[in-house]
């Protein structure tokens, strides 16, 4: 009998031992915690037509045709736990000569950072900036969005107007490659579209105008791209002269 229970309470004993020592064998296992970085690629090259295609390792990509496109004037978001994030950009598709792209660079990020990478300019001459962002903080108290604009509109200083639903001055005399402040703008039930105008400062000449949707027909609620969010308009472009020129501005969301 006693020997019995002895042989029992030893291989109960042997088993929670053997649980222990696995149990801090996995607690040594655990990776530390990390959070990512957030980054959005915003395609700005200014002849508007222009799509880039997206690598994000350190060597060549093995399969060109799976690559992520991002086309004229739109954005791609990608989640990374590298704070040297690389990046390679093709324009076109064109990678017949892997080691010309058309940008290659290292962008410098921060675990949980949020992050947009501009890139302008023209087809053969690419530009690029790196803004860290602070998003302003969504409300259900407030129907508005956030609306900024950046300038990509080569070497010209420009004006925005705001059409409908309520005509104002949104940003004056916004300098080329300059990103302005977060601008509130209410979203309603009562508002159809959002139209905006775009003036060159030094001449007057309007160069494009924008219509965003707000209610769809049908819907009941406002676009949820624009209730509560912020949004980022691209002015892209190029001019030659008065009366000479191309442009173009679209909006893209920060999610």
């Amino acid at each position: 009998m006693f020997q019995f229970s002895y042989k029992k309470y030893f291989q109960a004993g042997m088993i929670a031992a053997g649980m222990i020592l696995l149990g801090t064998s996995c607690k040594k296992e655990l990776r530390e915690e990390i959070y990512p970085a957030s980054l959005t690629i915003v395609n700005g090259i200014n002849d508007n037509t222009s799509f880039l295609t997206t690598y994000f390792g350190t060597t060549s990509p093995k399969a060109y045709a799976r690559l992520a496109h991002i086309s004229s004037g739109n954005s791609l978001d990608y989640a990374t736990e590298k704070m040297v994030q690389p990046v390679t950009l093709f324009r076109n598709n064109d990678t017949l000569v892997p080691n010309k792209p058309f940008l290659k660079t290292s962008l410098q990020l921060e675990p949980g950072g949020i992050f947009t990478h501009f890139v302008y300019g023209s087809p053969t001459q690419a530009k690029q900036k790196t803004v860290k962002e602070t998003l302003p903080h969504r409300t259900l108290n407030d129907s508005v969005a956030h609306l900024r604009i950046i300038n990509l509109f080569e070497n010209r200083t420009i004006d925005i107007l705001q059409l409908e639903p309520v005509p104002g001055v949104m940003v004056t005399n916004l300098a080329y490659e300059q990103l302005s402040d977060f601008i509130k703008v209410p979203v309603t039930t009562s508002i159809e579209n959002f139209v905006f105008e775009v003036k060159d400062h030094a001449t007057g000449a309007t160069l494009t105008t924008l219509t965003e949707v707000n209610m769809y027909p049908g819907a009941t609620t406002p676009n949820n791209q624009w209730l509560f969010k912020p949004r980022t308009m691209l002015v892209t472009g190029t001019w030659a002269a008065a009366g000479d020129f191309s442009a173009r501005a679209k909006t893209i969301g920060h999610f």
